[in-house]
């Protein structure tokens, strides 16, 4: 008896990542950035308890390094929202994104002036 043999697409890397904004658009806008962004946190705080408890100074070792690279990087998903809104077919999710997440951050950062301003 003959094994059937499947033949792989050759499906290039820019299709791939097309088809990750077209086919789920509103996961792309919005699910994907922030389970990043909860992600790079809550693992960036991992390695930053993780390192202070293993060192008695304040010297900053490597491990601090990684930690403060993943809450760092969380400042890169509007990268991730900007180019779904030019490569995705559907712009209303990735709009609506960009609006509600830089809305959200004008509002801390005025709250945070108000704060510091009444010091």
């Amino acid at each position: 008896m003959k094994k059937s043999v499947r033949n792989k697409s050759k499906v290039g890397i820019w299709t791939r990542i097309k088809n990750i904004y077209n086919n789920s658009p509103w996961h792309s806008a919005f699910t994907y950035p922030i389970l990043y962004i909860l992600g790079g946190l809550i693992f960036g705080g991992l390695i930053a308890a993780t390192s202070s408890s293993m060192k008695n100074s304040n010297e900053l070792n490597i491990l601090d390094y990684f930690a403060m690279t993943f809450m760092f990087s969380i400042y890169l998903t509007p990268i991730w929202v900007f180019i779904g809104l030019i490569v995705s077919k559907k712009k209303i999710p990735y709009v609506l994104s960009l609006c509600i997440g830089l809305g959200l951050l004008a509002i801390a950062i005025y709250i945070s002036l108000k704060i510091t301003s009444s010091m």
